[in-house]
C-alpha cells in the first residue's frame, strides 16, 4: 500500500509539473519588412551623367540596341533624344579607296535637333534601348559597320561618337 500511494503521488506530481505549460504565453514576433532596394533608376532629366555601352548592332537592318546609364552606373529611363549615325564601309582592297581616300555610306537619324525623324526609339526594359532607322539602303560592296551614337536630357549630354 505503501508503494502505491508513492506511485500515486509521483505519478500526480509529475502531471500537475507537466500540465502546467500553457499555450497562452506564445511569443509574437513583429513581421519581418523587406529591405528598401536601392533606387537602380534614374530619369533622363534627373541624372547629370550619361553613358552608353552598345549591346547588339545589326547594321544591315538599321537597328542597334543600347544601355544607357546615369549617375551612380544607374540605368535611365524615358530617354528619346537620340542621334544615330550607321556607317559601312567597303571591304579593304582596291574598290574600297576613291581619290586616295576610303569611301562610305552613311545612315542617319537625328531626333535631337530635327522636328522630323526617321528612327524608332524603344525602351525594351529599364534603361534598355532598341533604336531602329526607318530605311537603310546599303551597296553591295558595303561589308562592315562602325555605329556613333548621341544622347541629350535635360541636365546632361553625350556627345556624337563612334564606337568600335
Amino acid at each position: 500500500m505503501k508503494h502505491t500511494k508513492l506511485y500515486c503521488a509521483i505519478g500526480l506530481s509529475s502531471v500537475l509539473l507537466f500540465g502546467c505549460g500553457s499555450d497562452d504565453d506564445k511569443t509574437v514576433e513583429p513581421p519581418v519588412e523587406p529591405p528598401v532596394s536601392p533606387v537602380t533608376t534614374i530619369g533622363i532629366n534627373e541624372t547629370e551623367t550619361l553613358s552608353v555601352s552598345l549591346q547588339t548592332i545589326d547594321a544591315e537592318k538599321g537597328s542597334v540596341a543600347l544601355t544607357l546609364t546615369g549617375d551612380g552606373d544607374k540605368l535611365v529611363t524615358d530617354a528619346s533624344g537620340f542621334n544615330l549615325i550607321i556607317m559601312g564601309y567597303p571591304k579593304a582592297g582596291d574598290t574600297s579607296v576613291k581619290y586616295k581616300l576610303a569611301w562610305h555610306q552613311a545612315n542617319h537619324a537625328n531626333c535631337i535637333e530635327d522636328a522630323e525623324c526617321a528612327l524608332t526609339v524603344t525602351e525594351s526594359e529599364s534603361g534598355i534601348y532598341n533604336l531602329e532607322l526607318g530605311s537603310v539602303d546599303w551597296k553591295d560592296a558595303v561589308d562592315n559597320y562602325r555605329v556613333a551614337v548621341e544622347v541629350k536630357g535635360e541636365k546632361a549630354h553625350l556627345e556624337l561618337a563612334f564606337f568600335d
